[in-house]
């Protein structure tokens, strides 16, 4: 799974976000870049965190054929919600 992290209000790259799936942890680069393992095979749990911002949970199913589709897990765009922001609950 690939992908970029971005501030939902600034649309701005968000660097060392850390992004949890299932037993795998990474972190995102200075562009909001992230690139992780996942087995394809198997639902997955996505956790993002960043200080300052809200926390973020995605669950992921493999799709009818058991698979996750490329479309599904490359160049994801994720955004997360400034905990300053007017749009954070």
């Amino acid at each position: 799974m690939s992908g970029y992290v971005y501030d939902y209000d600034t649309e701005r790259p968000i660097k060392n976000v850390q992004i949890d799936i299932n037993e795998n942890t990474t972190k995102t680069d200075s562009a909001g870049y992230f690139s992780i393992q996942v087995k394809t095979n198997k639902s997955c749990k996505i956790l993002l965190r960043k200080s300052g911002y809200a926390a973020k949970r995605i669950n992921r199913s493999p799709d009818s054929l058991g698979a996750f589709s490329k479309r599904n897990l490359n160049k994801v765009r994720i955004y997360l919600f400034n905990k300053n922001s007017d749009f954070h609950q």
